[in-house]
C-alpha cells in the first residue's frame, strides 16, 4: 500500500483499478479452486468394477451394427442399428440371453 496523506484524496481511477484487482484476484481463487475441486472429485472416487456378463451369447437381428454397450444389473444394453438406418435400444437378461425390450431411437 502506498502512503496517503490525509488532505489528499485518492484518484476516482485509482480507486477504480484498485477493486478490478482485488475482482480480478477473487475470480482468480474461485478458478483455482474449481481446478483443485475438479481434480478431486475424478481421481478421488475409486472406479466400479465391471463384472462379467454370465450369458454365453446373445442373438441380435440379422444385418445389424451395434453401436454402443452397456451393462445394468442383471441386463446387457446394446444399441443397434438396422440396415434402414433405424436405431433401437435392445435390452437383454444377463443370465439367459433372451431380449426383454426393444425402444425406437429417434434423433433431433
Amino acid at each position: 500500500m502506498t502512503y496517503t496523506p490525509e488532505d489528499e484524496e485518492e484518484p476516482p481511477q485509482l480507486r477504480r483499478l484498485r477493486l478490478l484487482v482485488m475482482a480480478l484476484i477473487v475470480v482468480l481463487m474461485l478458478g483455482i479452486v474449481t481446478i483443485a475441486a475438479t481434480i478431486v472429485i475424478r481421481l478421488g472416487f475409486p472406479s466400479v468394477p465391471v463384472e462379467p456378463v454370465p450369458v454365453e451369447a446373445l442373438t441380435i437381428p440379422k444385418a445389424h451394427e451395434v453401436i454402443a454397450s452397456g451393462q445394468g444389473p442383471g441386463t446387457v444394453h446394446l444399441t443397434l442399428r438396422g440396415p434402414d438406418g433405424v436405431e433401437a435400444l435392445y435390452v437383454f437378461d444377463a443370465e439367459t440371453g433372451k431380449e426383454l425390450s426393444r425402444t425406437t431411437l429417434t434423433r433431433n
